[in-house]
């Protein structure tokens, strides 16, 4: 049998492949250049390397166009309109696993594989798959793939799903593969040292004229140094006296920050989504969600109405940020998700 093993020059990926050639399947890794960076570079080189390392063919992608599409674009975008992204849902979903699924088709392979920190179960003959949080809660990425479809995860593995990270380590070592200290990848892979900030201010002017920040009563209690600068939630930063306060809303149209006290901030019960995805079918009832990555389980309901699916929360919640994900579980098992306006 054959496989395709997406490589991002990561330890993580290439004991992945190493996995699944110690499993006998014929391995194929492929790396994605994203964008145009000196360590996007060196991961292609390091991808490569370990392939040669490990006697397995590799070939390099070449999808910056999309990539700037649905990434980058999409990520400028949502904080000019006051949002908060998730590249990486994006990237999974758009870009990362359509184009493992386009070159496992011409290779005429079997499966495909990646590094992250999830599981894919078939739970019985004729079934459905179903992805499923890691063994490592610590680890844990199936937040980010709540977007996958059937199509996807049909011919979808996910090698590291019952290992934590010193054992991959550990086994990356003991096999001699060069990345096995290698640093984890920063939380938003395409802005150096995470500072998002300035890419904003190389990619767009939106989001940067100072204004007002003003109470729900639409008192000024202050002034803001441009609406990419916060999000719904956000407690630290704001330059008021006589706090805490929080953002409670970002009114794009007036360039305005909207502030409370917790006290008095409206907590939610109620999350509307849009892009709604389920993965094993339609679900209407309870369940547990999770609104940020490393957000706590909360007790809810997800529901519909002639405007779509919402969710309602069985406790009060504080800073439900619009754009974020709202994913829905059933113990391990990802039901699906939607983003949250």
């Amino acid at each position: 049998m054959k496989c395709i093993v997406g490589m991002s020059g990561g330890v993580d990926s290439s004991v992945s492949a190493l996995l699944m050639k110690q499993k006998g399947f014929d391995t194929i890794g492929c790396t994605f250049k994203m964008f145009d960076s000196a360590g996007s570079c060196r991961a292609v080189d390091d991808a490569k390397q370990v392939a040669e390392f490990l006697g397995i063919r590799h070939e390099t992608i070449d999808c910056r166009n999309d990539f700037k599409k649905y990434v980058m674009d999409y990520f400028v975008d949502s904080y000019g309109s006051g949002t908060t992204p998730n590249p990486c849902v994006m990237c999974n979903k758009f870009l990362k696993f359509k184009y493992l699924d386009e070159i496992r088709e011409r290779h005429g392979a079997d499966l495909m594989a990646t590094g992250h920190y999830a599981r894919t179960i078939m739970p019985a003959v004729g079934g459905e798959m179903e992805l499923h949080r890691a063994q490592d809660s610590s680890r844990d990425q199936s937040y980010f793939l709540y977007a996958l479809d059937q199509t996807i995860l049909s011919r979808l593995m996910f090698p590291l799903g019952e290992y934590n990270k010193p054992h991959v380590r550990k086994i990356a070592e003991e096999n001699g593969i060069h990345v096995a200290q290698k640093s984890d990848s920063q939380d938003i892979c395409f802005i150096p040292d995470n500072d998002y900030i300035s890419f904003l201010r190389q990619h767009s002017a939106d989001g940067f004229r100072e204004g007002n920040i003003t109470d729900s009563s639409g008192a000024i209690l202050g002034r803001h140094r441009g609406i990419v600068y916060y999000t719904v939630g956000q407690r630290k930063g704001l330059g008021l006296s006589d706090g805490p306060f929080f953002v409670q809303k970002i009114d794009v149209d007036r360039n305005e920050i909207i502030v409370s006290r917790q006290k008095d901030n409206p907590q939610e019960t109620i999350i509307y989504l849009r892009n709604v995805n389920f993965i094993n079918g339609e679900f209407l009832g309870d369940c547990k969600v999770q609104v940020r990555l490393c957000g706590k389980k909360l007790s809810a309901g997800v529901a519909k109405n002639s405007d779509g699916y919402f969710v309602r929360l069985h406790d009060l919640e504080f800073g439900i940020a619009p754009g974020q994900s709202c994913v829905f579980f059933d113990n391990s098992r990802v039901i699906g998700g939607g983003v949250m306006v």
